[in-house]
């Protein structure tokens, strides 16, 4: 096979020199734009301190241009790693079943959880995810469960009952609560430290409530909880059904402290 030569006949030879006479072209204006500036300046009686200024000037744009760019990139990256964990949740295979949170309270002796595994392993209902908060002679159980479609909360609720829980509650769940809380919490404490606006939607969603106030007004004294803001006032956060546990609080007042720490600095 014989290589190819450009010829001078050949269209990208033409581009090519289009392209020189062009960028020469443009050489030229460049030149004589500069040197009128120069002239304009150099007959002004403020000629240096315009060149200072205009300096000064497009050294400021170039740094705020970089802040900006430095900062959009972190949001991006942030975001992208927050699309790319729920992606990986919601690739979680369900299949016929459905996510529920359930919350119950079993006597502090061995063998309890056995027991309320034993008895939703009746109903083929499977445990994702368990957290204990233990109480002076019980412990708060919650749980995230995969429960098959012909099951009810109420045949769920039955079954924990069975297995010696008491003061059941069941709730509906989606993927988002098969994120580890405390990396929910992290998650969340980042994003109100980028954007300190977002303090109270995030501590509704860290404690899954539906309401929060500076003054308790009607709310329901058995699911309602007391916080205190950066600004050292209470805040008080409701939800329906569900009592907050010592553990749920700690880690909603950390987040408040760790914001208004980096507040004062």
């Amino acid at each position: 096979m014989r290589p190819f030569r450009r010829t001078a006949d050949s269209p990208d030879s033409h581009v090519s020199w289009a392209a020189d006479v062009i960028e020469l072209g443009a050489v030229f204006v460049a030149a004589g734009l500069a040197h009128l500036f120069v002239g304009m300046v150099g007959h002004h009686a403020d000629g240096a301190a315009i060149l200072v200024v205009s300096g000064a000037a497009l050294i400021a744009v170039m740094l705020l241009h970089r802040w900006w760019s430095a900062r959009h990139r972190t949001k991006t990256a942030a975001t992208r790693a927050r699309v790319a964990v729920m992606q990986d949740l919601l690739s979680v295979p369900a299949g016929d079943r459905n996510l529920l949170r359930l919350r119950t309270t079993l006597p502090d002796r061995p063998g309890s959880l056995a027991a309320l595994s034993g008895q939703l392993a009746r109903l083929d209902v499977n445990i994702l995810a368990i957290q204990v908060h233990p109480n002076a002679h019980s412990a708060v159980d919650d749980l995230l469960i995969a429960a098959p479609r012909a099951v009810t909360s109420q045949q769920v609720i039955a079954a924990v009952e069975a297995g010696g829980g008491t003061r059941t509650r069941a709730g509906h769940a989606d993927a988002h609560d098969l994120v580890d809380p405390a990396t929910r919490a992290l998650s969340l404490t980042a994003r109100v430290l980028r954007e300190p606006t977002m303090l109270h939607p995030a501590l509704l969603s860290l404690l899954s409530a539906d309401a929060m106030a500076v003054e308790p007004g009607s709310f329901d004294p058995a699911t309602t909880a007391k916080l205190h803001g950066p600004d050292g006032q209470p805040l008080y956060v409701s939800r329906p059904a569900l009592a907050f546990t010592p553990t749920e609080l700690s880690r909603a007042q950390a987040l408040i402290n760790v914001c208004a720490q980096a507040r004062v600095k």
